[in-house]
C-alpha cells in the first residue's frame, strides 16, 4: 500500500494509471515522507490527510522536475516543509507495545497522566481497532491500563494525545 492510491496519484498528474514515471515515484515518495517523519504512513489503516497532501506535494515536484529528488529539505518548498514537520510531530505521538495475558498496566514510558488515547491499533497478533482493549485516558504515569484479557504475543501502535492538542 503507499500514501496515494494509484488512481490518486494519477488524477493529481493528470496521466494514465500504468505510467512508469508515476509507478516509480510513488514508493520513492512513501520513503521520503517515512525517513522525513520517523512514520510509516502508508501502513495507517487510514491514511492522514496531511500525509496525502504532502505526498501529492512531492509528487508534483519530483514529476515535474526530477532533478529536486536529489535536492536537500533545503530545496523543498514552504508548505511541503511545513507540512512535512507537522507530520513529524504527529508520528512522535504513535508508540509500539505488546500486550499481556491478563488485564493490568502497560509500560508506555512516554505517557502522561490525563494523556487520551486517540487510538490502539492491532500490529501482530490481532487487527484493527483494538481501542476497547486499553483505559481511554491515562491514568498512571509511565503506564497504559489494558482492560482486556489474552493479550499476550500481540503486539499494538498506540497514539496519544497530549492535553489541549486536537
Amino acid at each position: 500500500m503507499t500514501i496515494l492510491r494509484v488512481s490518486e496519484a494519477a488524477g493529481v498528474l493528470r496521466c494514465e494509471e500504468d505510467d512508469a514515471e508515476l509507478l516509480a515515484l510513488l514508493p520513492l515518495v512513501d520513503s521520503y515522507i517515512r525517513s522525513a517523519t520517523g512514520h510509516d504512513w502508508a501502513a495507517d489503516t487510514v491514511i492522514d490527510p496531511k500525509a496525502k497532501a504532502a505526498a501529492r506535494m512531492l509528487l508534483v515536484m519530483w514529476h515535474e522536475d526530477p532533478g529536486m529528488i536529489t535536492n536537500g529539505v533545503g530545496a523543498l518548498p514552504f508548505g511541503l516543509s511545513a507540512v512535512l514537520a507537522q507530520l513529524e510531530a504527529l508520528a512522535q505521538e504513535y508508540f509500539i507495545i505488546e500486550g499481556l495475558d491478563t488485564t493490568g498496566y502497560v509500560i508506555l514510558m512516554e505517557a502522561h497522566e490525563g494523556d487520551t488515547v486517540a487510538s490502539v491499533l492491532g500490529l501482530v497478533g490481532t487487527t484493527g481497532d483494538q481501542s476497547a482493549q486499553f483505559e481511554s485516558v491515562i491514568s498512571l504515569e509511565g503506564y497504559i491500563r489494558q482492560t482486556g484479557s489474552d493479550l499476550a504475543d500481540k503486539w499494538f501502535r498506540v497514539r496519544l494525545r497530549r492535553p489541549g492538542t486536537l
